[in-house]
């Protein structure tokens, strides 16, 4: 009987959950973020992760994705940017959102997270421990292999907020396997650069 009931209350948490986030889901614009009681900006179609780096790169594998961890904290105008002018632009968004599982932290934070190695910190804990002194900090995973944290496994880190041509053409290197196959980012930002461009200007027009 216990059992029962335990699964009873697991089913009817989730179903609560379910209405929840379908509700909200029906009011949400995808292209327009929210600033959330921590003074941080964020969209709807976030991952709701566990803050198990381990769990995320799997869920990421799982739906063939690329992770996305990024860093952000309250009053940074650069992550403000990021938000409201580099994340809304429709074809960044889209690419974002077929691609990439985006989980995303305060700098300042006090939420439990779980590195590779199994250890378990506060976020801002964390930060101190990876070295974060700049926010937004973004960093792209595909795979843990032997690393034992999330900026070990990282295939490519990004310091600060890049513009809309650089930072589209940073999602696609990541995603496309450029990074891996040891093109270096610039050389295919430059050859590509026309073909990025139209790619945004045509996403503003449709």
């Amino acid at each position: 009987m216990k059992h029962i009931w335990s699964h009873y209350v697991k089913l009817t948490a989730v179903a609560a959950m379910i209405a929840a986030g379908f509700t909200h889901a029906v009011q949400a614009d995808p292209y327009t973020p929210y600033r959330g009681e921590d003074g941080i900006y964020h969209y709807d179609w976030f991952h709701q992760s566990f803050l198990e780096f381990e769990g995320d790169i799997q869920d990421a594998q799982d739906e063939g994705l690329s992770l996305l961890v990024k860093f952000d904290q309250k009053g940074c105008i650069y992550c403000e940017k990021m938000a409201l002018e580099i994340f809304a632009e429709p074809a960044i968004n889209d690419y974002m959102r077929a691609n990439f599982l985006v989980v995303q932290l305060d700098l300042f934070g006090n939420r439990d997270v779980t590195d590779l190695d199994g250890t378990t910190m506060a976020e801002n804990e964390l930060a101190q421990k990876w070295g974060v002194i700049f926010t937004p900090t973004i960093y792209f995973v595909k795979e843990q292999g032997e690393a034992q944290t999330l900026p070990e496994a990282a295939i490519a880190q990004m310091p600060g907020a890049f513009g809309k041509l650089t930072f589209m053409g940073m999602l696609k290197w990541v995603h496309e396997g450029h990074a891996e196959k040891g093109e270096p980012f610039q050389k295919y930002l430059n050859n590509n650069m026309a073909d990025i461009r139209a790619a945004l200007k045509a996403a503003r027009a449709s």
